[in-house]
């Protein structure tokens, strides 16, 4: 049998996020695919998702994310933080050996109120001293230490492997991080970081190595100092930048500064654009959003900038030049019940998939429900999705009581089995001002559940045809909006047949070219010298 040789080195690839987790929005899941993708593709590519959050236990949710089949085996998962330290298993941190020890001294009560995780409480002489918890492998988790007055002091997170990792030192007055210190095997400690004061955001660093102790005074220099020491391993390296938010661990400069900084001989340096590059009103009549100017300024740094959609894609070459930088990859959606529309229709029932989150604008929605109710008051919406108990979130929920909406509108959570979501649904609303893409679309539609959506940049006119697949409605127009779901609600046969339509629509998408794209796109960056 033949085997094609590869002419060049494939570059050991990394993935960037900033968290890594079963819940988690539309950017991650997209990130998460492509690495699965790739990893099954081309099992001779080391495939990374490289994270750059607080995650004590990251190996912990690799182990979950497999478990559950949502993480390819042979897709590699780091933290940044994690590679600066040397690791030592502790055996001797056992949930049967530290409580025995802590019964010997202390009163230990089981904390009932924890059904879903093993947790204890202390007390010593009837002051309550202590917190612990254990996960579902009685592996210790953390420990939480506390005043005379029952103000925390201090958290100790421990690894699975039993080592303590992270200490974790609290304000008494508003319970917030001050500083933390993260620790090696032997107890020795390599990185001091502190938050700012009053405020979850990082201000210093300071590293603390064999022969370098270097303070970073902010935490973009730091990540590019820590990826400098990682990539630095490897011969050949393709680094992604994902995202352009400013985050509490990237509170002056974001991803892009970060990931341009770094130094190695062979590097390639991919920007992904999951989000649109405006301001409102979110089309190119606006303005160029400020946490995009990194990237637009050092656009001939890139390799190649990747956004889901050519319009998007069109848009940056129009206005930035260097068109061979710019590749369009939409995403893909693998849904193996594609077609198979079993599930009735229920009448009555729409859905959104979202997050609780300013561009996505799920208040409009509810002002779209309320037109939907008056026409048929037996209409209801089922939310799936999560919030970030915000003001966001209590202005929505202040709004669907202000508008009588309260028995119309269900919470039903996060869920990893998109067909509780979808099916027997008239249709799912999307409201969104902004996107890059729209993953939630392609969801609904390889059920048969056909989308309305307000034409926004970016996504929804690259997937559904109008009137055909779906609905697309002039922006911000709440009484076609609702006029579409009312329609599709009492014309049960068109809506059907549209539904249907939608289902075999999606081959663009299909994971055969998402691959394919992916692919090319990596033995391109693979084959280029400097």
């Amino acid at each position: 049998m033949f085997i094609r040789q590869p002419k060049f080195m494939k570059r050991t690839t990394f993935f960037t996020l900033n968290t890594l987790g079963t819940k988690r929005g539309g950017l991650v899941k997209a990130v998460i695919k492509r690495a699965n993708t790739v990893a099954a593709a081309e099992p001779d590519r080391a495939v990374h998702l490289l994270t750059l959050g607080l995650q004590t236990q990251i190996d912990s949710t690799r182990e979950e994310m497999i478990q559950l089949d949502l993480l390819n085996p042979h897709v590699q998962v780091t933290n940044l933080i994690h590679t600066l330290g040397q690791q030592k298993a502790n055996e001797k941190q056992t949930k049967t050996r530290l409580l025995k020890q802590l019964n010997r001294q202390f009163v230990v009560f089981d904390d009932a109120s924890r059904t879903d995780n093993d947790s204890y409480r202390v007390f010593d002489n009837g002051v309550y001293v202590q917190y612990l918890r254990f996960d579902a492998m009685d592996r210790l988790v953390f420990i939480d230490y506390f005043s005379d007055t029952r103000h925390r002091l201090k958290r100790e997170e421990y690894l699975e492997n039993g080592q303590l990792f992270q200490i974790v030192y609290y304000s008494t007055t508003t319970n917030k991080p001050v500083s933390r210190q993260f620790l090696h095997g032997n107890g020795t400690c390599y990185l001091t970081l502190w938050h700012k004061m009053n405020s979850v955001d990082w201000s210093h660093l300071f590293y603390f190595g064999k022969n370098e102790q270097l303070q970073f005074n902010d935490p973009a220099a730091f990540y590019t100092f820590a990826l400098n020491r990682l990539l630095g391993q490897y011969p050949a390296v393709m680094l992604s930048s994902e995202f352009r938010d400013r985050l509490p661990n990237l509170p002056k400069q974001n991803l892009d500064a970060v990931v341009l900084n770094v130094n190695h001989p062979n590097i390639r340096k991919v920007a992904f654009g999951h989000s649109n590059h405006f301001v409102s009103p979110f089309d190119e009549t606006a303005t160029v959003s400020g946490v995009w100017n990194t990237l637009f300024k050092r656009i001939d740094e890139w390799s190649a900038v990747i956004t889901a959609t050519s319009r998007q894609a069109d848009h940056m070459k129009q206005q930035f030049g260097h068109a061979s930088l710019f590749h369009s990859i939409p995403h893909a959606f693998t849904n193996t019940a594609s077609g198979e529309l079993v599930d009735p229709v229920n009448p009555n029932r729409f859905v959104v998939v979202s997050r609780i989150q300013v561009k996505k604008d799920v208040a409009e929605s509810v002002r779209a429900m309320r037109r939907i109710v008056d026409h048929n008051p037996n209409a209801f919406l089922d939310f799936y999705g999560f919030g970030y108990n915000d003001q966001l979130e209590k202005d929505l929920l202040a709004l669907i009581k202000e508008l009588a909406l309260t028995d119309h509108i269900h919470f039903k959570g996060f869920v990893t089995d998109m067909r509780e979501a979808y099916a027997g649904a008239v249709a799912t609303l999307f409201t969104s001002q902004s996107e890059g893409f729209g993953m939630a679309i392609l969801e609904s539609m390889s059920y048969g559940i056909p989308v309305i959506a307000y034409d926004i940049c970016y996504g929804p006119a690259e997937i559904i045809e109008d009137r055909v697949t779906g609905r697309l409605i002039p922006k911000r127009d709440t009484a076609k909006f609702a006029e579409a779901a009312i329609d599709l609600m009492t014309h049960p046969d068109a809506r059907q047949l549209m539904g249907s339509r939608a289902a075999k629509a999606l081959e663009p998408f299909s994971d055969q070219h998402y691959e394919t794209r992916w692919v090319n796109l990596l033995e391109t960056l693979d084959a280029q010298t400097d």
